[in-house]
């Protein structure tokens, strides 16, 4: 029943970042978000037993009762999830249904299984339409309370309640527009607005882009303050960001010319940038002689 949206490693396995890497936030979410909500809600409706289970089971199968359906609806939770987002891993704006429809699968197969136990546990008939329906309720409740507070940091963690950018303002009609100057008339060019890309960046993590990292349908990106995850894909993201100097150089790794402060060679010849941050990218050779081009292989550090 906790929301758990969960990160898979990167593709490519042993060519990931390795050194110098921040630890997946996904250990430290589920250890200082997850767990204590999965403990007290157990705790709770343990001590309270609603629906009757106070009164009908032990403080022991109460604990295990609770315990077992909420560990139940929350591996359900992650399953149906990693499911769908293999579904819909070229359409990463379809979040809010796909988020949606996971809820309902889960609520689903819940409720049923709750009047499995029902039934042969305290012998409770609910295997008919209007108990399934009454249950159903309950699970919904249940569910919503448990996972609310986890769910909204979720996706606040990973921007997706961020406000969208403000769309550019447009003249008023019947408004004749002012003529551009043009170089000779202003000494002073007018400032760039900054890659579209951006608007999509929490606060927390400032402008300072270093690194976009591919995990699954994921997008990590690395800045000077942190790093954290975008539901997107890498080439959408690089599209994104034209006009910033930076470039691909590697099928999982997008970088900043800005944030390479030098380079590592291995004994096959291999490249590894090293970012200002210390974070290490592995460059492919397919984007090798692009990174030579650039004249980042000539820079020295690490």
């Amino acid at each position: 029943m906790l929301f758990t949206m969960r990160e898979a490693p990167g593709p490519d396995g042993p060519d990931s970042l390795q050194s110098g890497r921040p630890s997946l936030p996904f250990r430290s979410r589920m250890l200082r978000q997850r767990l204590p909500v999965f403990l007290a809600t157990v705790a709770v409706l343990t001590v309270l037993g609603p629906f009757g289970t106070f009164r009908e089971l032990t403080l022991a199968e109460r604990l295990a009762y609770w315990g077992g359906l909420i560990g139940f609806g929350s591996l359900a939770f992650e399953l149906l999830t990693h499911a769908a987002l293999r579904l819909l891993k070229d359409r990463a704006k379809a979040w809010r249904s796909m988020l949606a429809g996971v809820a309902a699968g889960t609520v689903l197969l819940v409720t049923l299984v709750v009047a499995l136990l029902e039934w042969s546990v305290r012998g409770h008939d609910f295997l008919h339409p209007l108990g399934l329906a009454e249950l159903m309720v309950y699970v919904t409740v249940v569910t919503a309370l448990a996972s609310a507070a986890p769910l909204w940091l979720e996706l606040h963690g990973r921007g997706l309640l961020a406000p969208s950018a403000p769309a550019a303002a447009t003249p008023p009609p019947h408004t004749p527009m002012a003529p551009q100057a043009s170089p000779q008339m202003s000494p002073q060019a007018s400032p760039r607005s900054e890659p579209a890309f951006f608007a999509r960046l929490p606060a927390k993590l400032g402008r300072d882009l270093l690194a976009l990292e591919m995990e699954d349908h994921y997008v990590r990106v690395h800045t000077a303050e942190g790093s954290d995850l975008i539901l997107m894909r890498l080439r959408d993201a690089i599209a994104e960001l034209s006009g910033l100097d930076g470039r691909q150089v590697h099928r999982s790794y997008w970088v900043a010319a800005a944030a390479v402060s030098g380079v590592e060679r291995k004994p096959d010849g291999k490249l590894t940038l090293v970012l200002r941050n210390e974070l290490r990218v592995p460059v492919s050779r397919s984007y090798a002689a692009n990174v030579r081009a650039a004249g980042w292989a000539e820079k020295t550090g690490g």
